[in-house]
Parts: structure tokens; sequence; C-alpha cells
């Protein structure tokens, strides 16, 4: 299974993602079972949970930043939806195992994919309805872009110096390496 964990999260993540677009407060049983379960069967549990709390207050940070300015407005006006919280501890996740692969790439170029990904997620979730955007387009998302092209490679530093601090705790991570395509990463310094 371990071989096969970051496309089992890959589908996993899209499945969450779908259950909060679609049935957003009624999907929040289900992203509370789902964090529990990815927890269980993770091979990487101590990584994973730090990951969930970082990114998730990273994200959840930001959201709430953005939603505070205007840029973007969630339905019965709040701040930040609940269920929005539990995404982000998903992606959380995800940053470690289906998007583990970025951490091979010069910060450069996961700052790029950021901003054109970020972006597309809220304007996905704005097309459902999830999200209504203050501004135009254009300006909405040329900010969560611009934020996104921070974030993104923020999120796998956090990731890469998690691994490297578990690995000199000299707690055995070869496993993580095993299906992360035994690279490492580009140096950025």
């Amino acid at each position: 299974m371990l071989r096969y964990f970051p496309i089992i999260n890959a589908v996993w993540f899209q499945l969450v993602w779908f259950s909060v677009i679609l049935y957003q407060q009624q999907a929040i049983p289900f992203l509370l079972v789902s964090i529990l379960l990815h927890l269980f069967v993770s091979p990487t549990r101590k990584i994973d949970f730090c990951l969930l709390i970082l990114i998730s207050l990273l994200g959840v940070f930001g959201d709430v930043l953005l939603s505070f300015a205007g840029v973007y407005q969630f339905a019965n006006n709040a701040l930040i939806p609940v269920w929005l919280i539990l995404l982000w501890c998903h992606f959380g996740f995800a940053i470690n195992h289906s998007l583990g692969w970025l951490s091979r790439f010069h910060l450069g170029l996961v700052a790029l994919i950021g901003a054109i990904a970020g972006p597309l997620n809220y304007l996905a979730g704005h097309r459902f309805g999830v999200v209504d955007f203050s501004y135009s387009y254009q300006i909405t998302l040329f900010i969560i872009g611009v934020i996104w092209a921070v974030n993104l490679p923020v999120f796998i530093l956090i990731q890469r110096r998690l691994r490297e601090r578990m690995n000199n705790e000299g707690k055995s991570y070869e496993t993580i390496n095993k299906y992360s395509h035994n690279s490492k990463p580009v140096n950025n310094k």
C-alpha cells in the first residue's frame, strides 16, 4: 500500500474536495472521519499530523485575512466556514503525499504552479456557488494567485524541513522517500 499511497491520497483529496463543494456544512462529519482515517492508515502519521496543524493554520489564517479584507465571502457571512478549515487539514496531508512530488522542484517553479493552481480552485468554488468574489474575476484571481505563489513554496519548505527533522531525530523515514520518487529536493539556497 505504501507504494500507492500518493495515488490513494490524490483520489482521497479529490473526493474530499468535491464533497466540500457539493455538500459544504453537511460534509463536516465525513471530513472529520476522513482526517482520523487518514491518520490511522498513513505511513507517515507524525509528519502528517504536524502538516495538518501547520498548513491548516497558515491556510486558514490566509483565508480569514482575505475574507476579512473583502476579497471573497462565504455563505451566511461566515469569516471562514468549518468545512474550509477541514479542507485545509486535508490539504496538509496532500502536501506530504499526492503533492509530495513538488518537493523535487525549485521553489520558483512551485511558486508558478501555486500562482496558477490556487486561483483555479477558488474559481471552481465560485462557479459551484461556494464562495462569492467581491471584486472582478481578474482582481480576485490575481490576489489569490499572488498569495498562492508565496504559500505553496512555504508549504513545500515546511514539508521538506519536517522530513529532514524526522530523519535527524534518528527515526527511519526511508519509506517516505521510497514513494516520493526517490529524489532529493532541489537546493534552493
